[in-house]
């Protein structure tokens, strides 16, 4: 996993508020049954007119919308207006708890059944069977693969069990609990207990640190039934539920069944009161607070908050917002112009501005930066808002954002008519939850236009700095690793201090071309063929450039495309620790010779194109997702990535501030020592996987991953793969004047056998490994070496195998010995490394029963090897992979991964098309043989991973 993106789910957990978004729900007209409430019969905006909304007798609202993307699925969600702010003390928790009996037992499915019965169906637990309980709302989610009666009638059945039927049984409740305390244990992150203290810091006059969705803990392990019971009956009521069903039916048969279901489901006792949340101050001036913890890396958070009811969603107030948006993006914009400099005192910051629950707003600056330059990063940020709040914007500026902003509209208005059911199930849900209305893309981007055109840089100006006037704050908020003597003081003087400099007025950027517009004359083709079964064209140039295209109407007016050449990591030297990783942070924020990253942003604004190319297992590459109209310009940049990087020291200096970040975090939880250990234990310690020490990752610069790029970007084989809304002569002319215009490469990739020496470790001595978080966290892993997947039958089988294992372990760990949250099961059998391959488990547990999971799983390997797989369990376990192949076959994302070696793996091809016979003609029989041949408890290696306070 590249450290960009460890660091960019850092970056995700931060500070949590909740938004109301743009994009919203919509409406028909209202049921025969009832007159529904909805966002949209206060407002002026036009609801998207196929949403069917309705309301029953009792209460309860649905939203039903026709959708064939993907062909005969469905998706199903059922919303209860409830969650967290509604407990009481001596409920805290207990709604996310009853989210978890919902798949516990009801009156009509006993305990242990619901997610059987979805399974053998083809959905899948956790992917397709899903709910969440958040402060305001509690959601249960089916994804369902058919709209065949019996699923539909299925899925509503399930949904109004979970809604009025739950049993919560007391010895039930009693497993569930330590499921409950495993969760609390998996989220209690840095991340989260920064996200506390600073909500404790911005809002003490709330509820909201006291109710976090995973409750209090002493009240998970005592609350007795009726204590459920009261909550369930208070809440779960028709009058506080939405249902929202997408697919590829007929809404008025879903509309008839929604009636027949809930109609007679009637709310037992009172109903429970509405959240008091508390409220925002309005007359805070500046302050500061500090909060130490030795894993969380140097946050900075400026803010301002103002109290206040939530606005209607009307055209007036979403243009409002837009006025904001633009205003935050743009001073965004400047932050992360800072941030590519070679000297930069922060590594990333932000501006964005939030609705805060219901009680107000709250506008804000976050930053990162290493723990010694927060005094500099604050300044850069103070600084840089005062600047934005004395002298404005510029017009450059605005135009770019609003070339943006046209793009995305445009794309979103071409592309609605093949959205998914799953996305349009979520956003209708979303609006309903955030009181908005779903509108069309269409009407969206009409609005844009008629008055992005006398949007000004006066009126951006104003709206933002309305969000930092008569409002509370400053309020800084500063976390940090190591301790920090009269931290508050030291803040609030360092702020003073550079409140005291003088700014200049923002200097105005010029604009530039894209200087990658000619590779030289446009290659011929010399070879041009279809694949009739698959709809695959597979084309060569002259200059042995391969192109596979694969037009498909899933997408409206979207390309998806596959650049592989060279590779990859087999072209690092195996003595240079961390290179690949370097380039994989690193090379991309490098720019081209003729535009830094940062220009290349402005030069491309309001063009639906992508840059980077990073390292792969077996070739270097890039994925790009664009537009017909951008295709070629697309093709340029990923062309000029190719021909021109820019390997600029700014890049560098970006890559070592990350490191100096993010790696210290690494050993905070036993997941970070998995990327950063354990994936490079199970391969023999190659050294491309894993991640290296520090020093070594800092050690390296452009010098030493210049002449190891070198061959592979001058010479190596190019294979090139268009998938989706396209032209096929367009697509054919944009890689002839780009790619098929470039010198002669090779026309195979290069072997590389040396480099594919991969191997399990021999010594199956057990491993112990340390993180420096919480005590009571631990994990344990055991992994089993299998062999490699040539053999098309024997891999399917042993990914059966892991997802009857997956369901084993649920069943044992979780549901009976309620040790675990999640246990998971996997399986990789390499194309790329001969013989290589494992099956294996891994639980998040308390570390005092790392050996009993440790015995349990070695009992259940045993056990399937000695026969115990029933075909019920092959059945469930096969399900969800067959309908999964069968809707990938509608997917654009699929097809580029069979699509991308098409000429290189014709293999792949033939795997692709027999996949499902191959799955469906697997016995539990060929599942017993091959787990009596791979899951023997000699065979394992088990690795632990505790924290040193418990080692």
């Amino acid at each position: 996993m590249p450290f960009r993106s460890i660091a960019s789910s850092l970056f995700l957990v931060g500070f949590i508020a909740v938004s109301a978004g743009c994009g919203a729900p919509s409406a028909n007209q209202p049921s025969q049954t009832g007159q529904a409430v909805w966002a949209h019969d206060e407002s002026d905006l036009a609801p998207d007119p196929a949403v069917i909304y309705g309301q029953l007798d009792n209460g309860l609202r649905y939203a039903i919308l026709e959708n064939d993307t993907p062909s005969g699925t469905a998706a199903l969600r059922m919303r209860i207006d409830g969650g967290s702010f509604n407990e009481r003390d001596d409920q805290a928790g207990l709604s996310h708890f009853l989210e978890h009996m919902a798949f516990n037992g009801s009156e009509n499915v006993p305990e242990g059944e619901m997610i059987k019965i979805l399974e053998r169906f083809g959905l899948a637990f956790g992917a397709d069977t899903n709910a969440f309980t958040s402060f305001d709302q509690i959601q249960y989610q089916l994804d369902l693969p058919s709209v065949d009666e019996e699923l539909i009638d299925t899925g509503l059945f399930l949904m109004r069990e979970a809604a009025s039927n739950l049993t919560l049984d007391p010895e039930a409740i009693e497993k569930e609990r330590g499921i409950i305390a495993s969760e609390e244990r998996l989220r209690n992150t840095f991340g989260l207990r920064r996200f506390k203290h600073q909500t404790a810091f911005v809002a003490p006059d709330t509820t909201i640190v006291d109710r976090l969705p995973i409750g209090d803990l002493d009240v998970i392990a005592t609350a007795p039934a009726e204590r459920f019971r009261e909550l369930y009956e208070a809440y779960y009521r028709p009058e506080r539920t939405a249902l929202v069903m997408v697919g590829d039916f007929d809404a008025s048969d879903i509309e008839t069944r929604i009636q027949e279901t809930f109609t007679d489901w009637q709310p037992v006792g009172d109903p429970g009161p509405d959240a008091s949340i508390g409220t925002l101050s309005a007359d805070r001036t500046l302050e500061a607070s500090f909060f130490y913890d030795p894993d969380v890396p140097t946050f900075i958070s400026i803010m301002s908050t103002k109290p206040g009811d939530p606005v209607p969603d009307t055209g007036e107030n979403r243009r409002q917002r837009l006025l904001r948006t633009i205003g935050n993006s743009i001073l965004s914009r400047r932050f992360a112009t800072l941030s590519r400099q070679e000297d930069a005192v922060f590594l990333n910051a932000g501006a964005s501005n939030s609705e805060y629950f219901d009680i107000g707003n709250a506008s804000s600056i976050d930053v990162t930066t290493r723990p010694e330059n927060w005094q500099a990063a604050l300044a850069a940020a103070e600084q840089e808002l005062r600047r934005a709040l004395e002298f404005g914007f510029t017009d450059a500026e605005l135009n770019e954002q609003i070339a943006n902003l046209r793009t995305g509209l445009e794309n979103g208005a071409d592309q609605a008519a093949t959205r998914t059911s799953t996305g349009l199930a979520a956003g209708i849900a979303g609006a309903i939850h955030g009181n908005n209305v779903f509108t069309t893309p269409a009407s969206s981007l009409e609005r844009f236009e008629s008055y992005a055109d006398d949007i000004t840089v006066e009126d951006v100006n104003a709206a933002f700095r309305e969000l930092w006037t008569d409002a509370s704050g400053p309020l800084i908020h500063l976390s940090n690793n190591t301790e920090i003597e009269n931290a508050e003081e030291l803040i609030l003087a360092a702020w003073n201090e550079s409140a005291a400099t003088t700014v200049e007025p923002p200097a105005n950027s010029e604009t530039t071309s894209f200087a990658y517009t000619d590779f030289g004359p446009a290659g011929s083709i010399t070879s041009d063929t279809t694949i009739e079964d698959l709809g695959i064209r597979t084309l060569m140039f002259d200059n042995n450039v391969r192109l596979n295209l694969k037009p498909t109407d899933f997408e409206d007016a979207r390309i998806r495309i596959s650049l592989r050449f060279g590779g990859g990591q087999l072209e690092f030297p195996a003595d240079q620790d961390g290179l690949s990783f370097f380039m994989a942070s690193a090379f991309p924020q490098g720019g081209l010779e003729a535009h830094s990253i940062d220009e290349l942003q402005t030069v491309l604004a309001g063009r639906s194109v992508s840059f980077g190319i990073t390292a792969g297992a077996d070739s270097f590459g890039a994925s790009a997702t664009t537009t017909p109209d951008d295709l070629l310009l697309q093709m340029q940049v990923l062309a000029a990535g190719l021909t021109a990087p820019g390997y600029r020291p700014e890049a560098e200096a970006q890559f070592n501030q990350l490191i100096d970040i993010f790696y210290p975090t690494l050993d905070a939880e036993p997941s970070g020592i998995v990327q950063r250990d354990v994936d490079r234990i199970i391969r023999g310690g190659d050294i491309r996987y894993g991640i290296g020490a520090q020093d070594d990752l800092k050690s390296h610069t452009f010098e030493d991953l210049e002449p190891v790029l070198s061959r592979a970007f001058t010479e190596g084989a190019i294979e090139i793969a268009v998938v989706g809304d396209f032209d096929e002569d367009a697509a054919i002319a944009a890689v002839a004047e780009t790619f098929g215009a470039l010198p002669e490469r090779r026309a195979d990739p290069l072997p590389f056998d040396a480099a594919k020496n991969v191997r399990f470790p021999a010594d199956r001595t057990p491993i112990t490994l340390t993180h420096e978080g919480p005590a009571d966290k631990a994990l344990a892993l055991i992994y089993w070496p299998t062999t490699d997947g040539s053999d098309q039958k024997g891999s399917y089988t042993r990914n059966l195998l892991r997802a009857v294992l997956r369901l084993k372990l649920t069943e044992t760990l979780r549901e009976d010995l309620g040790a675990t949250y999640s246990p998971s099961a996997g399986s990789t059998s390499s194309n790329l490394f001969p013989g290589y391959g494992y099956i294996s488990a891994a639980s998040e547990v308390d570390p005092g029963d790392i050996q009993l999971i440790f015995d349990t799983v070695d009992q259940i390997a045993s056990d399937m090897a000695g026969g115990a797989i029933t075909d019920d369990e092959l059945q469930r376990a096969r399900q969800p992979i067959l309908e999964n192949l069968e809707e990938s076959r509608e997917s654009n994302g699929a097809w580029l991964a069979i699509v991308d070696e098409a000429q290189t793996d014709p293999d792949r091809l033939d795997r692709w098309r027999t996949a499902s016979d191959v799955y469906s003609a697997i016995t539990t029989e060929d599942l017993i043989t091959e787990a009596d041949t791979w899951l023997q408890p000699d065979a394992a290696l088990k690795i632990s991973i505790v924290s040193t306070s418990t080692e």
